[in-house]
């Protein structure tokens, strides 16, 4: 086996493992995102039965909504205000923030909780076809994959700038500009290699 066989040999291994994480990655995900979606909806649909749980816990002094809402002794989640200083022009929406403000709040946080996941085990399912396709095709320096990696990195470079911050988008957009011309130069290497063979 020359060099370049046995390069190509651990670029598709390495893949092959990057696959296997990610696929595991994304199951596991899914499933976390499931199970929020799932409880974020029987929080809502508790109501004030959960509401009148958070008062217990709260009489028991392990949950403080003093400062902060959902300061708990394990856990520290700042959600922003309390309930009582939450209002709606639906009078729906209104009633049950009367009725039952803990269940409206904790559930909303949950219920997007599991969406951020959803979308990030998305964003690890792209990442998986990309090892599986660097894995199929003969070489990774290919017009598909330079195409395939160039919109993931675009796109997770797009969520940065919607959930971190323009300075993590930028460097985003950073890495997928420096990628993109390594992989067209890789690309133009592979074509005068395959042309001298």
């Amino acid at each position: 086996m020359n060099e370049e066989n046995v390069k190509l040999a651990k670029i598709k291994k390495s893949c092959r493992i990057g696959k296997k994480v990610s696929t595991v990655l994304f199951v596991v995900l899914l499933v976390g995102a499931v199970c929020m979606l799932i409880y974020g909806i029987k929080v809502f649909a508790d109501g004030k039965k959960f509401d009148d749980q958070i008062t217990s816990a709260q009489a028991a002094g392990i949950i403080s909504t003093s400062d902060e809402f959902g300061s708990a002794s394990a856990v520290n989640i700042n959600l922003g205000s309390l309930p009582s200083t939450l209002h709606s022009d639906i009078p729906a929406v209104q009633a049950a923030l009367d009725d039952h403000p803990y269940s409206i709040v904790y559930g909303s946080y949950i219920t997007f909780a599991g969406v951020v996941m959803i979308i990030i085990s998305v964003m690890l399912l792209l990442v998986r076809s990309v090892f599986a396709l660097v894995e199929k095709e003969a070489t990774p320096f290919t017009a598909k994959v330079k195409k395939r990696v160039t919109i993931i990195l675009a796109v997770i470079s797009a969520l940065f700038l919607f959930t971190a911050g323009s300075g993590l988008a930028l460097i985003g957009a950073l890495v997928t500009w420096a990628v993109n011309a390594i992989l067209d130069y890789g690309i133009s290497l592979q074509k005068q290699y395959d042309e001298t063979l």
